[in-house]
């Protein structure tokens, strides 16, 4: 029943070949790499679970997902999104936190371990007084950013339509202390968000547009209805974050391309509702990709 991080799965998987071992200690650089996995697609599919997680996630991957974030995060830095950098060793406690305390009850996240420490760190730079996520899931994602939000003597909402998700999500914010200062919607974001205050400083989008919706608005497509919607809802200076936000630029190898330009012209109407309303944008070359956008 444990599951969790998909990426758990995929290096499990990988590390009993040499190659990936060298890659990830910094003994071959990243073209080597790439070029094992092209030659030996077929075999390493079949042991990590599929075409797309091997060509598309593991070929994204970086040698070290820690440094990966703190690259990311400097960037963010230079660029004037934040102005604080969070306690090294704060993170690492809570990332011990997590790994002993958070229950995945047998589901399976596609959140990387750069894309969780962002969602700590920006959330340590922001320390928001209200923080809302959209597509919650079962809170794996979201908890990152709660240590922000406690330090601020903020509140959260973790937003889902899904019951049995959520009612996971209320059990580990419990598991990790943050029951208090979060709570869960069982809802639709875009049902919800129109009656938030206009005070959010911190906002997390990870959610999927179902069938019922016009085809633009269907899974990652959601994004530029949710982004329209939760705009005016954001104080200004205040930071968006994206989990599957991708540029065609950004991350791109030979094999994660085919991948890629789907997934880019879905949420190319969320790319223009992010011009139009936010004042700049950032998307990060993490494995399943990583923006974020300042109000």
């Amino acid at each position: 029943m444990s599951s969790g991080p998909i990426v758990r799965h995929v290096i499990a998987a990988l590390s009993s070949y040499e190659v990936f071992r060298d890659y990830r200690s910094g003994r071959i650089p990243y073209e080597d790499y790439l070029n094992w996995l092209e030659a030996n697609a077929e075999d390493l599919e079949r042991a990590v679970g599929g075409r797309r997680t091997l060509r598309f996630l593991a070929s994204r991957y970086p040698p070290d997902f820690e440094a990966n974030a703190e690259a990311i995060f400097e960037d963010l830095l230079r660029e004037g999104f934040i102005q604080d950098r969070p306690d090294r060793n704060k993170f690492k406690r809570f990332r011990s936190s997590m790994e002993e305390l958070f229950d995945h009850d047998g589901l399976r996240t596609y959140i990387h371990p750069d894309e969780a420490q962002l969602a700590y760190m920006l959330s340590m730079a922001v320390k928001p007084k209200r923080m809302v996520a959209m597509g919650s899931y079962y809170g794996y994602w979201a908890i990152w950013a709660l240590p922000g939000v406690s330090e601020g003597r903020g509140e959260a909402l973790l937003i889902d339509p899904n019951p049995g998700v959520c009612d996971l999500a209320e059990r580990n914010l419990k598991r990790l202390g943050y029951d208090k200062i979060a709570a869960v919607i069982r809802d639709k974001a875009e049902n919800v968000i129109p009656d938030l205050p206009a005070d959010v400083d911190l906002a997390m989008l990870d959610a999927d547009g179902d069938h019922s919706y016009p085809s633009i608005y269907r899974g990652k497509g959601i994004y530029a209805l949710l982004a329209e919607l939760i705009a005016p809802r954001m104080k200004e200076g205040g930071l968006l974050i994206v989990h599957n936000d991708y540029l065609p630029e950004v991350g791109a190898n030979r094999l994660s391309k085919p991948f890629l330009e789907p997934l880019c012209s879905r949420i190319e109407l969320f790319h223009e509702v992010c011009r139009r309303h936010f004042s700049r944008g950032y998307v990060a070359p993490t494995p399943d990709g990583f923006g974020v956008y300042r109000r």
